[in-house]
């Protein structure tokens, strides 16, 4: 007989935090470089159940080596069913066959997102003191921010958004909470003009970033769903690093930029010059340059969302947070 745990939001938002998000972040990265990191083959899958009257559902699986857990992200879209229990990550422990938990992953995601972009950005960047502008209002944008803060030496946050009232609700909700100034800046040149870091995390389905609007040295982190960096930028870019090529060949930009005809999938992985995790373990160079201009495509993978699943589960178990399931 074994246990089955379930965490709800409640229990996931109780035991994990800013620090520990950044930290396993980091370490996953790094093993996912070691080879001890795996994604699934295919790393997604989808069921579209629409035409039968139920919901399309999204199944990503991965191994974890260094928790000792593999898992499978369940995802559906089962509208006008709340997020917050449609979508759930099962957490297997290496070492048996039973499954140890279900882990909402609703605000999870957007943690997970949030933290593996810091981190990939936080490897990036030029040392030292950098202005960050940040495209987007949404909920990772609303994580990542305090990431941005304990990773690394903000002088100045640019927040920009389409509608006046986000960004003006977004700085007053956080302005408070960081060492820096901290401001809604509405022109997208404005926003980028001597940026050392600039993070796109938007719906946007055309591009916000331009050729010409990155400083020398800059790092563009692409996050966004759909295309929010012009094709011509990559050619304005000394570095190119992506989190997984697959899904970056899918997703986002360089899926939108596959699309449009501007490159072949074959084409595009030829041009990354280093994974996220290379870079995180010291394998690659993020730059060779100061005057690097870096573009990095963060579209998140399913060993961040096992990792954080199986991380969490292990801190309720700990401090016996959720509700548990006796399996016969």
């Amino acid at each position: 007989m074994g246990t089955l745990r379930i965490l709800a939001e409640r229990d996931v938002r109780a035991v994990l935090d800013t620090a520990t998000a950044l930290d396993i972040a980091r370490r996953t990265l790094v093993d996912q470089a070691a080879g001890g990191s795996r994604l699934s083959t295919p790393s997604a899958m989808v069921l579209d159940a629409s035409g039968l009257g139920g919901p399309k559902f999204k199944f990503k699986a991965a191994a974890v080596s260094h928790l000792g857990a593999s898992g499978i992200r369940l995802l559906a879209h089962p509208a006008p069913t709340p997020m917050t229990t449609a979508n759930y990550t099962a957490v297997y422990r290496h070492g048996g066959y039973e499954m140890a938990g279900l882990v909402s992953d609703h605000w999870l995601s957007r943690l997970r997102t949030a933290a593996f972009g810091a981190v990939t950005a936080q490897a990036l960047v030029r040392p030292g003191p950098l202005v960050v502008s940040l495209f987007g209002t949404g909920g990772i944008s609303a994580e990542i921010v305090p990431m941005l803060a304990h990773a690394l030496p903000m002088t100045e946050l640019r927040v920009t958004s389409r509608r006046a009232e986000s960004m003006a609700a977004f700085v007053e909700a956080h302005a408070a909470t960081l060492a820096c100034p901290m401001r809604a800046e509405p022109d997208a040149r404005r926003a980028t003009d001597g940026a050392g870091l600039v993070i796109t995390l938007t719906e946007s389905p055309s591009p916000l970033i331009l050729p010409g609007m990155l400083a020398p040295g800059a790092v563009v982190c692409s996050m966004g769903s759909y295309n929010e960096v012009d094709f011509a930028v990559l050619a304005q870019c000394d570095r190119f690093v992506v989190d997984d090529i697959d899904f970056a060949s899918e997703m986002g930009d360089g899926g939108a930029w596959i699309r449009q005809g501007h490159l072949s999938r074959e084409a595009f992985a030829q041009r990354v010059q280093a994974l996220a995790c290379q870079v995180l373990a010291g394998e690659k160079p993020g730059r060779t340059a100061d005057t690097d201009r870096v573009m990095a495509l963060v579209q998140g993978m399913a060993i961040g969302d096992v990792a954080f699943a199986a991380h969490a589960l292990a801190l309720a178990e700990a401090r016996g947070r959720g509700r548990t399931v006796e399996l016969d």
